[in-house]
C-alpha cells in the first residue's frame, strides 16, 4: 500500500468515479470478507481526508502570512511616496501578485480532493450498513433452511 501523501496526489475528479465504484462494490458471497475490509478502507480514507483537510488550513496560513507581508511592504512603499491608501487598493494588489494565485489554486485543489474524499468516507459508511444488512439477511435465511 503506498503511503498517505502518495495517494493523495491519486485521488483526481477524473478517477474518482472508478476510485468509488472500487471502494463501494459489494460481493454478496464474500460479505464476511467485505466486513474485515471495511473497518481498515474506512480508517485509510478517512486519514487522506484528514491530511487534505490539513494541507487545506496550512495554504490558508500560508496566504495570510504572505498577504499580511505583501500589504505591509506595499503600504510602506505607498506611504513613504505619499500615495492614497485604500483597502480596496490593497486587497487588489494582493490579489493581482501571481504568488497569490499559485496559492489559491492550491487551496482549491485541495478543497476538491477534500470534497472527493468526503464522499468516499460517507459511501464506505452506507457500504458498512449494507454490509451490515446483508449479513443479518442471510443469516435470517440460513434460520429458514435450518428450522
Amino acid at each position: 500500500m503506498k503511503d498517505l501523501e502518495s495517494s493523495l496526489n491519486d485521488i483526481t475528479e477524473e478517477n474518482y468515479p472508478d476510485l468509488s465504484r472500487q471502494i463501494t462494490k459489494m460481493h454478496w458471497k464474500d460479505i464476511d470478507d467485505e466486513l474485515e475490509r471495511q473497518a481498515g478502507l474506512y480508517s485509510w480514507y478517512h486519514g487522506l481526508m484528514a491530511l487534505c483537510k490539513s494541507k487545506v488550513r496550512k495554504v490558508e496560513a500560508d496566504m495570510e502570512i504572505f498577504e499580511s507581508m505583501l500589504r505591509n511592504d506595499e503600504y510602506t512603499r505607498r506611504l513613504e511616496e505619499g500615495q492614497k491608501i485604500t483597502e480596496k487598493i490593497m486587497e487588489s494588489y494582493v490579489k493581482s501578485r501571481p504568488e497569490y494565485k499559485e496559492m489559491l489554486d492550491s487551496k482549491r485543489v485541495f478543497e476538491t480532493k477534500y470534497d472527493l474524499l468526503k464522499g468516499l468516507v460517507t459511501s464506505l459508511t452506507h457500504k458498512k450498513d449494507t454490509l451490515i444488512q446483508m449479513s443479518s439477511n442471510a443469516r435470517a435465511e440460513k434460520n429458514i433452511y435450518n428450522s
